[in-house]
């Protein structure tokens, strides 16, 4: 017992809190786990190099990684290797040839201007003329200056006969050779030059010479030295390669294996690149990639995240109702999953489009009776999102959006067509039209996708999706008075349940209470003018007022609506006695509608109608007796009214009690009365706890007025009996 005490202390002290939470993630939970064990590829029982039993379709688009891989190795190995022409390396050789030549002309320039000084200078001492420069000096001279500071040595590639050749020739000779080599070297280089086709481009060249017009003996030199001079002007480039090789990799497009495509025919050999298949798309495990488990945890994340935020952007609702409608939301999105699973299930035994059986107006119609039609649109979209990845299975792609579809026009159609929910009537009647409607969007549906007209295929689906109609509002009908004891949810339908004067608990204050019966009846015409006049939920407050004063049941004589013959029983009570017995109404009214298991709405404005307010009869009544008596002890204990009908309410049962106790009632009287008592409530602070505004009690104000003054006009005064009687 000590321990259930502190527990019961923890939880409405601070665990209170954190039910509504801990609700939402169980909820969370378990849709993830009714949507992942529906989109969970379906297990095959096949071995390798066996016989297919059944033809095996992908349930879903997977990229083939392997295959991909292949692809793009492939293309990477196809890319030639990249060479990059250098014109620099034609001029550079071009530039080496033409300085052999020159080189060879400066030797033989410089020897014949030496030999000439030296026959001079011998011809004025008249001496004996001196020998010539001979060809070995001049071949010496030449090979020095070839070799002296230079980057590349000639003689790697020249030799000495071919050197010697060039001396002797003449310098007619030497330029015709120079420019034959020179031009062919120009054709050469000007193309592409590798180490694979270098002969190619040499024996090209050397026949270039061969046909020149140079003297034939000079032609082996010439030949020798264009081959020479011919290098490779393209080098491989492994950076560009490279660069090549990825991009080509990068353009391949990714192998997929997609929705709907047939992995295996029955009767086929499962080979191994078909296993491969069955095993990469997890239809031999029977699981999923984490990265799939991930996303659907994400989907749920944002769904609810969007909800959350949904809900906390109704400045109308307090944070109670938001906690009360993000419950019933969730609970009502568990109820769709379970719907879809066993649509799934059916599919699965292979029954033809079932899955426009769904109900799909059920989610929308629930949420718009339960809470309003703002939900009943965020409902309609989160089936027709999840609905895309749960309706997969071996169907192809353009059926799943079919599905989809048809789940998001049915829902918007049954938000649209659903207006009158006070009458179950009226309610099948919406279930009807929406049935016609689904019958009309499966008709264009299946038309748009190119199905058969004049088969049966064609005709089923349309008959399941009138049938999914009917049968989510009947549906309906069954489950909102689960919610509505669940959840404490006050619906249209209940409100007229409970404004039926047949209603037990309304014969009850009938018979014990006649005034106070009829006090309720006059309050709540007022206090429902009052609320249709600022848009409030007028049938709850006419609903509330009925059964707002069913505490002084208990004690009917106590309260002055009920007393016969001017007799009043708080003449033999102290004034703390009668305080205790008119304020124990409120409380007393509570306790017996939840006894009766009434909406806590109602509950609420039995318990909040007085608020905070004082008692002033008996307060005053005391006062008279012990000044020391404060206000406090006098106060009803509350709450105040949280809510604007509640804040009506309380103007209204003031006002009509007042109004009523007043002799001849005028316009200013009235006017006069009403003022008093709002300005008396705004004063004491009531309303500080809803969200009235000061613009509203103002219309409250007048409407209060205007309907007193309907009830209390002046009437005319007619002849008596005896002259006639009273028309």
């Amino acid at each position: 017992m000590k321990y259930t005490k502190k527990w019961t202390a923890w939880y409405y002290k601070t665990g209170k809190k954190y039910v509504t939470p801990v609700i939402l993630i169980c909820f969370f939970i378990i849709a993830f786990v009714l949507i992942c064990q529906m989109v969970k590829p379906e297990s095959y029982n096949v071995k390798l190099f066996e016989v297919a039993e059944k033809t095996i379709r992908s349930p879903q688009t997977i990229e083939d990684t392997q295959k991909t891989t292949e692809e793009q190795t492939k293309a990477a190995t196809d890319v030639d290797d990249v060479y990059v022409f250098n014109r620099e390396t034609a001029q550079n050789r071009e530039s080496l040839v033409r300085s052999l030549f020159a080189y060879v002309a400066e030797v033989n320039q410089a020897a014949a201007e030496n030999d000439a000084k030296t026959k001079k200078a011998a011809a004025d001492a008249d001496k004996p003329l001196p020998r010539s420069t001979s060809l070995d000096q001049k071949l010496a001279s030449l090979k020095e200056k070839l070799s002296k500071d230079v980057s590349e040595n000639i003689m790697d590639g020249v030799n000495s006969a071919m050197l010697t050749t060039l001396l002797q020739m003449n310098a007619k000779d030497l330029q015709a050779v120079e420019r034959e080599v020179t031009g062919a070297l120009e054709v050469a280089m000007d193309q592409s030059v590798r180490k694979d086709n270098m002969t190619d481009v040499k024996v090209s060249a050397r026949d270039t010479i061969e046909l020149s017009s140079i003297p034939a003996n000079y032609k082996g030199v010439a030949k020798a030295i264009l081959s020479y001079a011919i290098v490779p002007n393209e080098v491989y480039s492994a950076a560009q390669t490279e660069d090549r090789r990825k991009e080509a990799a990068a353009n391949v497009i990714p192998v997929k294996i997609l929705q709907g495509q047939v992995i295996v025919q029955e009767g086929q050999i499962i080979d191994r690149e078909i296993y491969r298949q069955l095993a990469l798309l997890h239809l031999l495990d029977q699981k999923m990639p984490i990265k799939q488990y991930a996303g659907f945890a994400l989907l749920l994340l944002s769904l609810g995240t969007m909800l959350y935020f949904f809900t906390n952007k109704q400045k109308s609702l307090d944070r109670q109702k938001k906690n009360q409608y993000a419950l019933v939301f969730s609970s009502v999105y568990i109820g769709i999953l379970l719907m879809l699973m066993i649509i799934r299930f059916l599919e699965g035994v292979d029954i033809s489009n079932i899955s426009f059986l769904f109900p799909a107006a059920f989610g929308p119609m629930i949420i718009k009776i339960l809470l309003n039609e703002k939900f009943a649109f965020m409902i309609t979209i989160f089936t027709s999102v999840t609905s895309f990845f749960v309706f997969q299975g071996d169907a192809t792609a353009a059926v799943n959006v079919t599905v989809s579809t048809f789940i998001l026009l049915s829902g918007l159609a049954s938000i649209v067509v659903l207006r009158d929910y006070s009458r179950r009537s009226a309610i099948l009647l919406a279930g009807f039209i929406v049935g016609l409607a689904n019958m009309a969007f499966v008709f264009l549906l299946l038309l748009i996708s190119n199905s058969g007209l004049l088969t049966l295929a064609f005709w089923v689906p349309v008959g399941y999706a009138f049938l999914g109609g009917i049968g989510s509002f009947v549906l309906g009908i069954g489950v909102i008075p689960l919610f509505e004891t669940m959840f404490g949810m006050l619906t249209t339908s209940r409100l007229v349940e409970l404004a039926n004067p047949n209603h037990p608990l309304l014969k009850k204050i009938m018979m014990k209470a006649p005034g106070t019966y009829h006090h309720s009846l006059m309050v709540a015409n007022l206090a429902e003018a009052c609320a249709d006049a600022i848009g409030g939920n007028s049938l709850l407050v006419r609903v509330g007022c009925f059964y707002h004063d069913i505490g002084k049941t208990l004690r009917p004589p106590y309260f002055v609506e009920n007393q016969l013959h001017g007799i009043n029983p708080h003449d033999r009570l102290t004034p703390e006695q009668s305080r205790d017995i008119i304020i124990a109404h409120t409380t007393d009214g509570a306790a017996i509608l939840r006894d009766n298991h009434f909406p806590q709405p109602i509950i609420d404005i039995a318990l909040e109608h007085h608020g905070t307010t004082l008692v002033k009869y008996f307060y005053y009544k005391a006062k008279e007796k012990n000044p020391d008596v404060t206000e406090a002890d006098f106060r009803y204990p509350g709450p105040k009214p949280h809510t604007r009908e509640i804040a009506i309410i309380n103007i209204s049962d003031s006002v009509e009690a007042a109004v009523r106790s007043c002799d001849a009632p005028t316009k200013e009287k009235i006017k006069a009365i009403v003022d008093s008592i709002i300005e008396d409530r705004m004063q004491d602070k009531q309303f500080v706890e809803c969200d009235i505004t000061f613009q509203e009690i103002e219309i409250v104000r007048a409407t209060l007025c205007a309907t007193l003054n309907g009830i209390y006009h002046q009437r005319i005064q007619y002849p008596d009996d005896k002259q006639g009687g009273r028309q």
